[in-house]
C-alpha cells in the first residue's frame, strides 16, 4: 500500500520507506558510525574516530551554478529566499563546457572543476571556502567529468586524471587525492586498460577510498588504502552508473544496465562487508540514487523509482533524486517529463521537493545543483 499523496505538488513514498523518512526528520547531527569492513590485508579493524557534529539547522542553503553569458556563476541560496541568491564566485565557460562542482559534507566549501584554454581538454580544480569565497587552486589537470569524492570530514578530496583513449576506448587512470588545508596532492592509485575509473567515496573514518572500475570484465568495486588497492566486489557483468555510497560507508547503491526493453536500468545495493548484491522489485527503469540521512535504505529515482509525484495526472513526469538536505526534510531532484523512460534529450527542471511543495532551483536554463551548504552570514 502506498502512503496517500499529500495535497500540493510534492512527492509521496511507499510505506516501506515511511519509517526511514520519519526517523530522518529527527536527525540534527551527523550520522553515527558503525563498523562495516571485514578483515583484509588493508583493513585496520573496526574502530572509527568520532566525527565533529554537524548542525543540520545550519545547512539549509544550496549552492548551484547558473550560466550567464560566457561565465558560470556560483550562487548560494537559502531555501526560503527567492532565486538567485548570493553570487560567491564566477568561472569562465570555455568551449561551452560549464563549470561543475560538489559541496563538502560539512557544507563549508565547494570543489569546482572548470576548463580553461591552458588546461584543455582537461579541467583545473579550485576549492572555495564559504562564506568568504576565498579559493585555493590546484595545478594538476583532471578529467572534466571526474567525480569529486569528499571524505566525511572534508579534509580530503579524490578525483581522476585519464589518458586519452586508445583505439578500443581504454584508458589509463590516475586517482589523485587533494588536501585543501595544505594545498598538497598525490597519486594514490593507478589503473590500466579500463573504460572508466571513478572515485565514489571514503569510508567513514577516511581511511579507505572506494573506487568503481569499468572494464572488459564488467563493473567492480575496489578499495584503496595507503597507496595499496584491493578488489572488493563485483557489481555486475556490464555497465553501471549513478553510484552512491551510504552515509556510513557500509553500502553502495547504483544502477545497472541490464539490457533493452521496458526495464533497461535497475537499482542495485551492494553490502560492502559481504559483497552481497540485492535488487529491487521495480518493473520500470530506475535512474539516480539518494540516501535519507541515517537510513540504510536508498531511494531510487526514475519511472520505476521509490518516489512519485503526488500530483502527476499523466504519470509522465518522474524524479531523479540528487541529494537530501541534512535534516531529511527536502530533496533536490531533477524532474523529467519525458515519456520514453530515459534520461537525456530533454532538459530537466531542478527543484526543491518536499511532501507539500515543489520550488524551482533557478529560472536560468542550464542551472546545476552543487550541494547543500551552510547559510551565509
Amino acid at each position: 500500500m502506498l502512503v496517500p499523496p499529500v495535497r500540493g505538488h510534492g512527492f509521496f513514498l511507499p510505506s516501506g520507506l515511511e519509517p526511514a523518512l520519519m526517523a530522518a526528520f529527527a536527525i540534527v547531527a551527523t550520522i553515527l558510525a558503525w563498523a562495516f569492513f571485514g578483515a583484509s590485508s588493508i583493513s585496520n579493524g573496526n574502530s572509527y574516530p568520532a566525527l565533529s557534529l554537524v548542525n543540520a539547522e545550519e545547512i539549509r542553503s544550496v549552492a548551484y551554478f547558473a550560466p550567464e553569458a560566457a561565465n558560470d556563476v556560483l550562487y548560494v541560496r537559502q531555501l526560503q529566499e527567492p532565486a538567485p541568491g548570493r553570487a560567491v564566485a564566477t568561472f569562465r565557460s570555455t568551449f561551452a563546457l560549464h563549470a561543475r562542482g560538489t559541496a563538502s559534507p560539512l557544507g563549508d566549501s565547494v570543489a569546482v572543476l572548470a576548463v580553461s584554454p591552458s588546461f584543455s581538454p582537461y579541467a583545473s580544480l579550485s576549492i572555495l571556502v564559504l562564506p568568504e569565497g576565498t579559493s585555493r587552486e590546484f595545478e594538476q589537470p583532471l578529467d572534466y567529468l571526474s567525480p569529486l569524492a569528499w571524505s566525511a570530514d572534508g579534509s580530503r578530496l579524490a578525483a581522476r586524471h585519464s589518458s586519452l583513449p586508445d583505439e578500443s576506448g581504454r584508458v589509463s587512470v590516475d586517482l589523485l587525492e587533494f588536501v585543501p588545508a595544505t594545498g598538497s596532492s598525490s597519486v594514490v592509485a593507478r589503473f590500466e586498460n579500463a573504460f572508466e575509473v571513478l572515485p565514489v567515496g571514503y569510508s567513514l573514518d577516511g581511511g579507505r577510498l572506494f573506487i568503481v572500475v569499468l572494464d572488459q570484465s564488467g563493473s567492480t568495486l575496489w578499495v584503496e588504502r595507503d597507496g595499496r588497492t584491493q578488489r572488493v566486489a563485483t557489481l555486475g557483468p556490464g555497465r553501471t552508473r549513478d553510484w552512491s555510497l551510504s552515509p556510513d560507508g557500509s553500502r553502495l547503491a547504483y544502477i545497472e544496465a541490464i539490457g533493452a526493453g521496458e526495464r533497461a536500468y535497475a537499482g542495485r545495493i551492494l553490502i560492502i562487508a559481504t559483497g552481497a548484491v540485492t535488487g529491487t522489485a521495480a518493473t520500470a527503469n530506475q535512474f539516480g540514487v539518494a540516501w535519507l540521512p541515517g537510513s540504510q535504505v536508498p531511494v531510487f529515482g526514475g519511472p520505476g523509482g521509490s518516489l512519485h509525484l503526488s500530483e502527476n495526472p499523466n504519470e509522465s513526469a518522474y524524479i531523479v533524486p540528487q541529494r537530501w538536505s541534512p535534516d531529511g526534510s527536502t530533496l533536490v531532484g531533477a524532474i523529467y517529463s519525458a515519456t520514453n523512460n530515459r534520461t537525456g534529450g530533454i532538459a530537466p527542471s531542478i527543484e526543491f521537493v518536499t511532501p507539500t511543495s515543489r520550488t524551482q532551483l533557478s529560472e536560468e536554463p542550464g542551472a546545476s545543483f552543487v550541494g547543500w551548504v551552510r547559510d551565509l552570514k
